[in-house]
């Protein structure tokens, strides 16, 4: 929406002294089995289309929370101050003030330092308690979400366990909207897997990855904490499965347990689950769900068919990881990998390189002496080789770069 659309908002105190604020309004429609939501900012859209059964739908909105923490980082990019015309909660704006400082620190490249506002800020109270504790779960039938959901269902996570009201299966993200077969396809197999635990399935899409989102690394962990805000006021927290553990932090990322933190709201939070436990650990801890190893979907390199490739560095290190506990490889990442294909592994990052470091440890924990570790050893080795040429390369094109504006002027 544009302001001179709304010539009543220049009256905001907080309009008034902003720098070119970005004004997003909050709609929602609702029909059985199906709640819509749209953030309208400008001449842009970004909605949220919902479809589940009508008892695990979120509540009809109280909070337009959900509207700030979607295009904080679109404001942030441009350098607007970013006002919501709509009741935010309290909690949610103190911390968001944390988040513009942390990202700000992190990336003055890419965001700047902006304020938020809104029409309302509402106190916590003001939003209805869940008539009991529960939990909504991103859920894409990959290994950090099935962790996630097996531990909380089991009682594993101890004191922190939640009873999950729905389990969030999200299109728009690693499966484009457009990609139908490859949705349906992992439709199916998260519907069986749920179903073995009795949690229903919500299936989620949403344009936000294609409106709302400048760099995906970094920001992919707010999408999807925006996409499971949609549940506040009908459930506690939005679990998403932790990327790395603490012991091997990647920052900044788009998914971490210190920005999380910043996403939440005192009614509302966002819960980095399972950071203490390294992704091997997480394979090993899933080994007596035979539904949920049949079912696992690490794969977004071969989205087409909706199941695991096999062959991308993601299939290739999440076998790597059941073999490193000495386990059998689930049929859903059936063929074990040669040693020539590990050696030929290309990890592009170092978020990557970490994760394969750390199968390195715990296989020489577990006493793995079999010669595809020795492999991993060397691709790990090559890939740290390769990856300080591209990073040099990087430089190069940057400075490249500033030279030819500088030339310009």
């Amino acid at each position: 929406m544009n302001l001179s659309d709304h010539p009543n908002l220049q009256e905001h105190p907080f309009i008034q002294n902003a720098t070119r604020p970005l004004i997003v309004r909050l709609t929602e429609k609702r029909s059985e089995g199906r709640v819509i939501r749209s953030a309208s900012f400008g001449n842009q859209q970004v909605w949220w289309d919902l479809a589940g059964p009508e008892h695990s739908l979120p509540a009809p909105l109280v909070a337009h929370d959900m509207a700030a923490t979607a295009l904080i980082f679109v404001a942030m990019h441009r350098g607007q101050d970013l006002y919501i015309d709509g009741p935010v909660t309290y909690s949610l704006l103190k911390n968001m003030e944390d988040l513009i400082a942390c990202w700000v620190a992190w990336r003055p490249d890419l965001y700047r330092a902006i304020r938020v506002g809104a029409a309302q800020e509402l106190p916590d109270s003001a939003i209805p308690a869940p008539y009991a504790t529960r939990a909504v779960a991103a859920f894409s039938g990959g290994l950090d979400a099935s962790f996630t959901a097996w531990r909380h269902v089991t009682g594993r996570a101890g004191r922190r366990s939640y009873p999950l009201h729905a389990g969030v299966l999200i299109q728009g993200f690693d499966i484009a909207l457009d990609a139908k077969a490859a949705f349906d396809t992992t439709i199916a197999s998260a519907a069986d897997t749920l179903h073995s635990i009795s949690v229903p399935m919500v299936t989620l899409k949403t344009n936000w990855r294609t409106v709302a989102c400048v760099n995906w690394e970094m920001e992919f962990g707010n999408g999807v904490a925006t996409c499971l805000r949609n549940w506040q006021g009908s459930a506690n927290a939005g679990l998403v499965g932790s990327d790395e553990d603490y012991a091997r932090l990647v920052l900044p990322w788009g998914g971490n347990p210190i920005t999380y933190a910043m996403l939440s709201s005192r009614d509302f939070q966002i819960v980095y689950d399972g950071g203490e436990f390294a992704r091997t650990e997480k394979a090993e801890g899933i080994l007596d769900w035979p539904v949920g190893l049949r079912n696992l979907r690490v794969c977004w390199e071969g989205p087409t068919t909706g199941r695991n490739c096999g062959r991308c560095e993601k299939c290739m290190r999440t076998k790597l990881n059941f073999m490193a506990v000495g386990a059998v490889l689930p049929e859903s990442l059936a063929g074990r990998p040669t040693d020539a294909q590990i050696l030929r592994l290309r990890a592009g990052n170092h978020a990557q390189l970490v994760l394969l470091e750390e199968i390195v440890l715990i296989a020489e924990q577990r006493q793995i002496t079999e010669s595809w570790l020795r492999m991993l050893k060397w691709a790990i080795k090559k890939n740290r080789f390769l990856n300080t040429f591209s990073i040099f390369g990087r430089i190069r094109r940057l400075l490249g770069s500033v030279k030819r504006r500088l030339v310009a002027r």
